[in-house]
């Protein structure tokens, strides 16, 4: 098992570009979490490449925070039979902040597996793209594919476009996708003010647990400790 840490932080109307490439041999295990902080009025391209041999297993945690634009890639071969890849993404956008992400998951080898999964929140007039594509090549036979978004939206100017596609050239798989994408419901505001919190408050305590539920998931003190200061510093 090997565990890769990355944290890329830009000062203001900064520009950065991040590429990673990795190959996964027969059994390897890599876990990659990335924490991206774009400064204001900056941005940042985010690309990453994987190819995963027989029985190897890729796991992939994305927390884009930061106030500057994100454009993120990510496609992986799931080349080898029983290879797995999971991803996991936490992301907030506010002001006339935007993030613009690319995820695909090839299968080529029998018997693998991919669950894709995001959570995020969208504020003010800040703008989001996400498209997972899950695609089933031919020979992929017993391959299983997931896919699920969780939108909190909490402003009248947002654009959110939520993009699942699943492609399958081979009939013995599985596919799923499915997305939740709305507003504070008036029941949960009722509770929040019931108990004295107002609608902003009651925002900025949903967001903050759907960010730290994943930062704790991350396995590191210190760069638990990172992605909550971040967290904090953008609501």
């Amino acid at each position: 098992q090997t565990n890769l840490y990355v944290h890329v932080k830009t000062a203001e109307q900064h520009t950065a570009a991040l590429r990673i490439l990795l190959k996964l041999e027969q059994n390897a295990r890599v876990r990659l979490v990335e924490l991206l902080e774009p400064g204001q009025g900056g941005a940042l391209v985010h690309d990453i490449g994987g190819d995963l041999g027989e029985n190897a297993k890729m796991e992939v945690l994305h927390l884009y925070l930061g106030s500057g634009d994100i454009y993120s890639g990510c496609r992986m071969d799931l080349s080898g039979d029983g290879a797995d890849f999971t991803y996991q993404a936490g992301y907030l956008g506010k002001n006339s902040q935007i993030l613009d992400v690319n995820l695909i998951a090839n299968h080529f080898g029998k018997n693998t597996t991919c669950n894709i999964r995001a959570d995020g929140t969208l504020k003010d007039r800040s703008q989001k793209t996400f498209r997972g594509t899950i695609d089933f090549k031919k020979g992929c036979k017993g391959s299983v594919g997931a896919e699920q978004e969780n939108v909190l939206l909490l402003g009248e100017e947002i654009v959110n476009k939520t993009i699942p596609l699943i492609l399958c050239a081979e009939e013995d798989v599985q596919g799923d996708h499915g997305a939740t994408i709305g507003e504070l419901d008036e029941d949960t505001l009722f509770f929040f003010g019931a108990r004295g919190i107002d609608p902003i408050t009651a925002e900025n305590i949903l967001t903050r647990e759907k960010l730290y539920r994943l930062a704790e998931s991350v396995g590191r003190e210190d760069v638990e400790q990172l992605a909550r200061n971040a967290i904090e510093e953008v609501l």
